[in-house]
C-alpha cells in the first residue's frame, strides 16, 4: 500500500481503463463500464468513504484527494460515479447508528453494492431547505412509506441510479403522526440486484441527454407510497421508539443543519479535479506548442502565444496549491477541534474554493482548446472532452453563485469588525515588487470587498471577494514551498495574472491605477517569456503522469498518430 499522501495512477495502464473506450462504446455500455472501473478502484483500496475525514482510514485522506485529482483528469464521469458512492458512505458515517455502521459501512466502502445519492430535486436544486420528498411513519405496521408528492419533488440527476444502484441514501422529510419532523437521511432499497428492474413503488427514468459526463448514469426517481422498513431511518441522532413516538435531542432547525454536514467534504473533490484536469491539459498544450511549427518557428516562440498559454499553466499549479491548502485545513482541524468550532470555517472555506476552482478551470480550458487550434477540438486529445465534462462542476455539489454567497457570509460572520485597513504600497510601472506585494494587494481587496458586502449585501461583490481570498491563501502556501527559481517565476506570473483579472475592483477600491495596470501587463509579458524559455522545467512542475499524456498532441509525431487513429469509411452514403 502506498504511503499516505502519494497519488496512485498505475491503474491507468490497465486494459479496463482504456481511454478510447468512451469514444467507441454506446452510452449505456459506457455507463456500465464506468461502474466497473469504480468498483476496481474501490477493490484496490484507492478510493472509498472510509478514507474521508471521520472514517476508519482517514489517515489516507490526502492520498484519496490527490488520487481523485488524476482520476478526474482521466474521466470526470468516473469521479462522479465514485463520488456518489462515497457520499452515500459519508451519509452513513455521519448519521448512522452503531448497528447501521456495522451492517453497511464495508459494502459501501468496498463498493460491494452500488449506491446512489438521492438529494437534488428537479424543482428545488440547491434549495434543500424546501425539499419535497416525504417519508411517512405508520405505527400500525411499523413501516415507513416514501412518497414524491409532485413532479417538482422528483429526485433528479441521481448518479448510479439508472441501472446499477441497489440502494440510495435519500434526504427527505420525516412525517410522524402528521407532524413534519424535518430533514433526515434514509437508506432506501431501489432494486434487488444490479441491472434489475426497480422494486414496485420506485420509478426510475432517464435524465439524459446530458451535456457531458456521458459515462455517469443519471436517473430521475419517483417514489409512489413505497414501503421501506423502519430501520431505513439513519438513527445516530433520531429514532422512532417502540410506542411510535419520534425521539431526537436536536431541535428541528438543527436537524436540517446536521443533515447538510455531509456536503462540505464533498466540495474538495471538484477542486482537486479542476487542478488535475487543468494540469493535464496545460501539459498537453505546452508540449504541443514546442513541436508544432508555423512559418518555421514553434508556436511557443511567439510572444503572443506564450503570453496566453503561460498564465494558464501558472493557474493549473495554483489550483494544486489550493487543493493542498484544503487538505491541510481539513486534516489538521477535523480531528483536533470540536465539530461546532470547525464546521462553519471549513464549510465557508471549501464552498468558496470549489466555486473559485471550477470557474477558473472552465475559463482556462477554453483558452487551451483555442491554443491547440482544430486539433484541440478532436476528442482524442482530451481537451475539448475535459471542457465539456467540466461544465458540470460549476453546479455540481452546490451552485457556484450560492456557494460564493455562503463563503462570504461565513467570512463576514467570523471576521473582526475593525475598520482599519493596512496601507499597501502602490503598484508602479515596474509591476509587483514581489509575490508578497501581490498577496498583500489580494488580501486588502478581499477585506475591502467584505466590508462593502456587510453594508450593502450586494451579490456582485461575492465572486471577486472569494477569488481574491482564495488566490491569497494559495499564494501564501505556494511561497512557503518554493521549488526553485522557475517555480518562483510561475508563482509571480500567477499573482500578476490574478491582479489583472481583478483590476476593475482594485481600481474601484483605490488599490490600483493606470500606471499600475501598465506595469502589471508588462510584467506579465516578461514573466511569460521567462517561464516559456524554461518550458521543460515547467513541465516537470506540472508533474503529469505519463499515462495521461498518451494523446496525439502531446507528441512530436502527432500527425502520424492522428492519421493512424482515423477510421476508414466502409459504407459510403449514396446520393439520393
Amino acid at each position: 500500500m502506498p504511503e499516505p499522501g502519494a497519488p496512485v495512477t498505475g491503474f491507468l495502464d490497465e486494459p479496463l481503463f482504456d481511454p478510447l473506450a468512451r469514444y467507441e462504446l454506446g452510452v449505456d455500455e459506457l455507463m456500465l463500464l464506468t461502474v466497473e472501473r469504480a468498483k476496481a478502484l474501490h477493490a484496490k483500496g484507492l478510493v472509498g468513504s472510509e478514507a474521508w475525514c471521520g472514517g476508519s482510514r482517514e489517515t489516507r485522506f490526502p492520498d484519496l484527494v490527490r488520487t481523485l485529482g488524476w482520476v478526474s483528469a482521466f474521466d470526470i464521469s468516473l469521479v462522479s460515479t465514485i463520488g456518489n458512492q462515497q457520499l452515500a458512505g459519508n451519509a452513513l458515517l455521519s448519521h448512522g447508528s452503531p448497528a447501521q455502521l456495522a451492517a453497511y459501512r464495508d459494502e459501501i466502502d468496498r463498493m460491494e453494492r452500488v449506491y446512489a445519492f438521492a438529494v437534488t430535486e428537479i424543482g428545488r436544486w440547491t434549495n434543500l431547505l424546501s425539499i419535497g420528498t416525504e417519508v411517512h411513519y405508520r405505527h400500525d405496521d411499523r413501516s415507513l412509506r416514501v412518497m414524491t408528492p409532485s413532479d417538482d419533488a422528483a429526485k433528479y440527476w441521481i448518479g448510479n441510479s439508472l441501472f446499477s444502484a441497489t440502494h440510495a441514501m435519500l434526504l427527505a422529510r420525516l412525517v410522524v403522526d402528521g407532524a413534519d419532523e424535518g430533514h433526515h437521511w434514509f437508506r432506501v432499497p431501489l432494486r434487488p440486484t444490479e441491472g434489475a428492474l426497480p422494486f414496485p413503488g420506485v420509478r426510475i427514468r432517464r435524465a439524459d441527454p446530458k451535456g457531458g459526463i456521458a459515462g455517469n448514469q443519471t436517473g430521475m426517481i419517483h417514489f409512489d407510497q413505497y414501503r421501506i422498513p423502519p430501520d431505513a431511518l439513519l438513527s445516530a441522532w433520531a429514532h422512532i421508539d417502540d410506542s411510535g413516538r419520534y425521539v431526537s435531542e436536536i431541535a428541528r432547525r438543527g436537524r436540517y443543519l446536521r443533515c447538510l454536514e455531509t456536503f462540505s467534504q464533498e466540495r474538495i473533490f471538484p477542486v482537486t479535479g479542476a487542478a488535475g484536469v487543468l494540469r493535464r491539459c496545460a501539459a498537453i498544450t505546452l508540449r504541443y506548442s514546442t513541436h508544432r511549427e508555423t512559418f518555421g518557428s514553434t508556436l511557443l516562440s511567439y510572444q503572443h502565444y506564450r503570453e496566453r498559454l503561460m498564465p494558464v499553466v501558472a493557474g493549473a499549479l495554483a489550483l494544486h496549491h489550493l487543493t493542498e491548502h484544503l487538505v491541510e485545513e481539513w486534516t489538521s482541524r477535523y480531528a483536533a477541534e470540536p465539530v461546532a468550532r470547525h464546521r462553519q470555517t471549513l464549510y465557508g472555506l471549501t464552498s468558496g474554493a470549489k466555486a473559485h476552482a471550477s470557474w477558473a478551470a472552465n475559463a482556462a480550458l477554453v483558452v487551451l482548446r483555442e491554443l491547440c487550434g482544430g486539433h484541440g477540438f478532436h476528442s482524442h486529445n482530451e481537451i475539448v472532452t475535459a471542457r465539456v465534462d467540466g461544465e458540470i462542476n460549476t453546479t455540481f455539489g452546490g451552485d457556484n453563485t450560492v456557494l460564493c454567497y455562503e463563503s462570504v457570509r461565513v467570512a463576514a460572520k467570523n471576521a473582526p469588525t475593525d475598520d482599519a485597513s493596512p496601507t499597501v504600497p502602490a503598484v508602479t510601472e515596474d509591476g509587483l515588487r514581489s509575490c508578497g506585494h501581490g498577496i498583500d494587494l489580494l488580501e486588502a481587496l478581499a477585506e475591502r470587498l467584505l466590508r462593502r458586502w456587510r453594508t450593502s449585501q450586494r451579490g456582485a461583490l461575492c465572486r471577486p471577494q472569494v477569488d481574491a481570498r482564495c488566490a491569497a491563501l494559495l499564494l501564501r502556501r505556494w511561497t512557503d514551498r518554493s521549488r526553485g527559481d522557475v517555480d518562483d517565476a510561475v508563482r509571480q506570473l500567477y499573482a500578476v495574472t490574478c491582479l489583472l483579472g481583478l483590476a476593475d475592483h482594485l481600481v474601484a477600491e483605490g488599490l490600483l491605477d493606470g500606471a499600475g495596470i501598465r506595469g502589471l501587463m508588462a510584467q506579465r509579458g516578461v514573466l511569460s517569456d521567462r517561464c516559456a524559455d524554461r518550458h521543460a522545467e515547467v513541465l516537470d512542475l506540472l508533474d503529469v503522469p505519463a499515462a495521461l499524456l498518451e494523446v496525439p498532441l502531446a507528441h512530436a509525431d502527432y500527425v502520424r498518430r492522428t492519421v493512424t487513429a482515423a477510421r476508414d469509411t466502409d459504407d459510403r452514403v449514396q446520393p439520393a
